[in-house]
């Protein structure tokens, strides 16, 4: 059973598609429902639901401002709205899908079952990647999973030259000038990665130490890679990383 919840501010519409969703889509388990988005923000993070139901036009906040404030979004969003031109913005939300008003069984039936394909890959990454994570501690792994959209690609450590947050997302850049954009946050691989080689030098930044070319100096100074890009380091992390890097030189003489 997936579990949801329903935020609309009619509730004829709320009622609409839990008849649909009770009829069309019996996996989906409907935990609560909300007409207001400030209580709906209550609900949503005293639930935690896997998929939410949005509408998009309400009073006083959008469902676009309840997302922002709940960023990173851990679950799978359907904006159900009467309005078509909000379409661009609601997958710029990384939405799970678009339904227009009224609302139409098929396309909330294919909505629903991409959003269950997504909800059942987090679950087995989480599993995968909580397993690795264990595993990390007791001996570094030679590979880590990337969950991009297509499914999992199993990358060389020692490949990655560095990785580079973007909000809910990270950028793996390869040595073979390859970019894999996966849909976990920077601070979870800074976990999974071997700190023997690897070490967070800018809070959107984590390089692998055998791919420095160059540091230049400066309050923080930049860390000039094998490729020539050029990375800033935060000054705070800046004693750290010249350790690590000593380290890793003694290491490798």
């Amino acid at each position: 059973m997936i579990s949801c919840i329903i935020i609309d501010d009619e509730p004829q519409n709320i009622r609409l598609l839990q008849n649909m969703l009770e009829m069309h889509c019996p996996s989906v388990k409907i935990m609560a429902t909300e007409t207001g988005v400030k209580r709906g923000l209550q609900i949503i993070k005293e639930l935690h639901p896997q998929l939410v139901f949005l509408d998009v036009e309400m009073p006083h906040f959008n469902g676009f401002d309840l997302l922002k404030k709940l960023e990173p979004v851990s679950f799978e969003v359907i904006f159900v709205t009467a309005y078509s031109h909000y379409a661009v913005e609601a997958f710029e939300h990384h939405a799970n899908g678009y339904i227009t008003k009224p609302v139409k069984a098929e396309k909330l039936m294919a909505a629903v079952d991409t959003a269950t394909k997504r909800i059942e890959e987090k679950s087995i990454n989480k599993n995968l990647f909580s397993l690795l994570e264990q595993n990390s501690k007791q001996a570094a792994p030679d590979k880590i999973p990337l969950s991009t959209t297509n499914g999992l690609v199993f990358v060389k450590v020692a490949d990655i030259m560095y990785c580079e947050s973007s909000g809910n997302y990270t950028h793996f850049f390869l040595c073979d000038d390859k970019k894999i954009v996966v849909s976990r946050q920077l601070g979870e691989y800074e976990k999974l990665l071997p700190e023997n080689n690897f070490t967070r030098i800018h809070d959107k930044y984590i390089i692998n130490l055998h791919y420095i070319k160059e540091y230049i100096k400066g309050s923080g100074g930049e860390v000039v890679l094998e490729n020539g890009k050029e990375i800033p380091l935060a000054t705070r992390r800046k004693e750290d990383f010249l350790a690590r890097f000593e380290k890793w030189i003694k290491r490798k003489g």
